[in-house]
């Protein structure tokens, strides 16, 4: 019995340093994880959400763009539209290379719009923007809405930095 008193506060001892160390770990996954700067989000100014800040100049190393005849990117689908909290549009990379898509505009040919933060889309690689708030990351995008974006009969288009057309998907 004597022996088990005695044990007792290296036990409570073992449980704080064991949780601590954990802690510890985490917090610095965590931040290691974490991107150095956040993903700046621009939005369009009407219907709810936020107002747009003024674009970015691109610097002209990244300043480039396919040629127009060329496919560079599909609008594949819109997932949920009306409701907030499902709502997304899924955007697929398509043809050759890498492509840059910070001040892209995303519309929903009422006047809402979207523009990318920065975000280089690989070959073959897809993004989801979501309408609702959230946090980026480099598969996922938020909008930041406060309502659903997106109806049916809405021709949701893309466009370029120079503001030329993309893609576009006309929602049933």
């Amino acid at each position: 019995m004597r022996s088990w008193k005695r044990v007792i506060p290296f036990l409570i001892l073992n449980i704080i340093i064991s949780a601590t160390t954990t802690l510890a770990v985490l917090l610095l996954w965590d931040r290691s994880l974490r991107p150095t700067q956040p993903l700046p989000v621009r939005v369009g100014s009407t219907g709810g959400i936020p107002p747009v800040s003024s674009p970015q100049p691109l610097p002209e190393s990244e300043a480039t763009l396919p040629p127009l005849d060329e496919p560079v990117i599909l609008i594949e689908t819109v997932i949920g539209a009306g409701d907030l909290q499902n709502e997304a549009v899924l955007l697929r990379r398509v043809g050759e290379g890498e492509l840059l898509l910070t001040g892209w505009k995303l519309t929903n040919g009422r006047g809402v719009e979207y523009v990318f933060p920065y975000l280089l889309l690989n070959k073959n690689g897809a993004v989801r923007l979501y309408s609702r708030a959230g946090n980026n990351s480099v598969m996922e995008l938020y909008w930041g809405a406060t309502q659903a974006v997106f109806r049916s009969g809405d021709v949701v288009s893309l466009y370029d930095w120079q503001g030329n057309l993309r893609a576009s998907y006309t929602l049933p």
